[in-house]
């Protein structure tokens, strides 16, 4: 999978996530609004960002109604490592130093999934938090379909 920047402005930052040649999801970020807009398929939805704590930072994803969805919390000083929890499951992650950078999420120890990110990324942990968010949600209903 690899996260693309498609435009960037003061504004609004749009991305989109691919998995080999196809397009899965697209993310709008309005940064100075605190939301962020996901478009997968047929679905679209509303996310409101935060960032929460003092001396242990983290970000926080809620739905439209403001129910915490997930969050991303750093493992000590360095913002390359840490937990994520979405609907109650826990995953760590770690994003890797090489070029080109890539992200790696795991659950129970296990990888779960690896995802390229752009190098121009102003902010990695909305990719982060909306790849988690789409692995868990979007993808477990397409395996219920097929079951």
């Amino acid at each position: 999978m690899k996260w693309l920047l498609v435009n960037s402005s003061s504004r609004q930052e749009i991305y989109e996530l691919w998995n080999s040649d196809e397009k899965v999801l697209t993310i709008y970020s309005h940064p100075d609004k605190g939301t962020l807009r996901i478009a997968t398929g047929d679905e679209k939805r509303v996310f409101l960002i935060g960032k929460e704590g003092f001396l242990r930072s983290r970000t926080v994803l809620r739905n439209e109604y403001g129910i915490r969805m997930g969050q991303l919390i750093y493992d000590g000083i360095e913002d390359n490592q840490g937990s994520l929890e979405v609907y109650d499951e826990e995953f760590t992650y770690h994003i890797g130093n090489g070029s080109p950078t890539e992200a790696t999420i795991y659950k129970n120890s296990e990888t779960f999934v690896t995802c390229e990110l752009p190098a121009v990324a102003k902010d990695h942990d909305l990719l982060i938090l909306a790849l988690c968010w789409y692995i868990t949600t979007a993808v477990k209903i397409k395996i219920e379909e097929y079951a």
